[in-house]
């Protein structure tokens, strides 16, 4: 399988030689893969001739594709008609040389283009197959369509996050898509070294319902403890107080967490004698009224700025932070220390881009840009054999698209024969 064109410094170790088909739309599948990539493995973006429809999705006065930029560093392209016989026979053969194939299409799609996995299972025993959908591969919810929306009020988690007035709220980041990336990540990590060390393929099934409703762990607890259905706390925690964000004098918010540890540390920094009060004599008192806890200690955060009241905090061991914009961490100093947002447009075609949080022995993770589409299609046909001849053949038939005469890497369009020749198998996709 062709190496990805654009990296320019190698990455870690670990995944190095590890050959990943990525046939994947939208944002968990992908994050999947960008992982496996940023630990070092070889990536070929699966995409329709016409090009992954994330590249649409263009944001900023000059219209670029951020989010499919941001999503698809350093991976190779090859634009194909999975649909037509000869679409899904280069795809077959790409998987008998690849080691991982991560798809995200909806239930069963792969295998009515017959390329599920007990397709490829018989001339490829030891590939690792991830499959990501909304509600898994199989149960009642199996065909239903599953988005990030809808995993988080499905798996329980919009019930509990919202004000304490009852307006439910949604997480501000994608965090069903993400986590269901980040899950089938460490399936497909864990499936590897089975394969590795001699014991077969595996087949990995992951869902963004579950990925979502297995983090529920503090809410589940306290309804099994109480039988009370946990609701929404705004910023305050499920079980432990004070523990949440209040406004300082200069409108900026701090959050806090202090148990018990911590306790008479707070008191000595607000100057507040609580030591006799009943309400707070414990942690778990200080849980049963945290409403009232949380008034005290909101009027005496309102005396003083927010940076006045983090120095005084860190200095006595009281753990605190400041809730920043998304522009405050794209300059933060311990972010840019830890090289979590890498700002480099030469290397990147982006001004940003965010990487994977694993460091590993200092090396880089994200290493070079996405590509145009089908920036790979050449030269992976010709690894499997296709003569310009027959490539030429293919793309005339709609079946393979090429970067145009004349197009950089990073910026390419698709070419197809005519418009009805476009690729119908982003309509199966999540």
């Amino acid at each position: 399988m062709a190496a990805t064109a654009e990296s320019t410094e190698p990455g870690p170790a670990f995944l190095r030689g590890v050959r990943v088909l990525d046939v994947t739309g939208a944002l968990a599948g992908p994050y999947c893969t960008t992982i496996l990539s940023d630990l070092g493995a070889d990536v070929l973006k699966i995409e329709p001739v016409t090009g992954d429809r994330l590249r649409a999705r263009r944001m900023g006065p000059d219209h670029r594709s951020i989010p499919f930029d941001l999503t698809h560093r350093d991976k190779g392209s090859l634009a194909v008609d999975m649909k037509s016989p000869e679409g899904a026979d280069i795809v077959r053969a790409l998987a008998r040389r690849s080691d991982v194939l991560v798809e995200n299409f909806r239930a069963g799609a792969m295998a009515r283009l017959g390329l599920g996995y007990e397709d490829l299972r018989p001339e490829c025993p030891d590939l690792v197959y991830c499959s990501i959908s909304g509600f898994g591969q199989f149960g009642p919810m199996r065909d239903a369509k599953g988005i990030d929306l809808i995993a988080q009020a499905y798996s329980g988690l919009m019930s509990v996050t919202g004000t304490t007035d009852g307006r439910l709220a949604k997480a501000g980041f994608p965090v069903s898509d993400v986590g269901t990336g980040m899950w089938g990540a460490i399936g497909v990590l864990a499936a590897l070294l089975r394969a590795r060390a001699g014991g077969g393929g595996a087949y990995i099934d992951v869902a963004l319902a579950d990925s979502v409703a297995a983090w529920s762990l503090w809410e589940v607890a306290d309804y099994v403890a109480t039988g009370v259905e946990p609701a929404p706390l705004g910023t305050a925690h499920r079980l432990a107080a004070p523990y949440e964000a209040f406004t300082c004098q200069d409108g900026a918010t701090l959050v806090l967490g202090a148990v018990d540890r911590a306790w008479e540390a707070l008191c000595a920094v607000l100057e507040l004698d609580l030591r006799d009060d009943p309400r707070f004599a414990t942690e778990y008192e200080r849980f049963l009224h945290r409403a009232p806890l949380a008034e005290i200690i909101q009027a005496r955060f309102a005396r003083a700025p927010r940076d006045h009241w983090m120095g005084l905090l860190r200095a006595a061991g009281v753990p605190c932070g400041p809730v920043n914009g998304i522009g405050d961490i794209l300059i933060d100093e311990q972010f840019a220390a830890r090289g979590l947002f890498v700002h480099d447009s030469e290397r990147f075609g982006e001004p940003t881009i965010v990487n994977t949080p694993i460091v590993a022995d200092g090396a880089p993770r994200a290493r070079g840009r996405a590509p145009g589409v089908g920036a790979s299609s050449r030269a992976v046909l010709a690894e499997l054999g296709y003569d310009d001849q027959r490539v030429a053949a293919l793309v005339e038939d709609g079946v393979v698209g090429v970067p145009d005469a004349g197009a950089t890497t990073g910026a390419a369009s698709a070419r197809t024969a005519t418009a009805a020749s476009a690729p119908r198998a982003a309509e199966a996709q999540k």
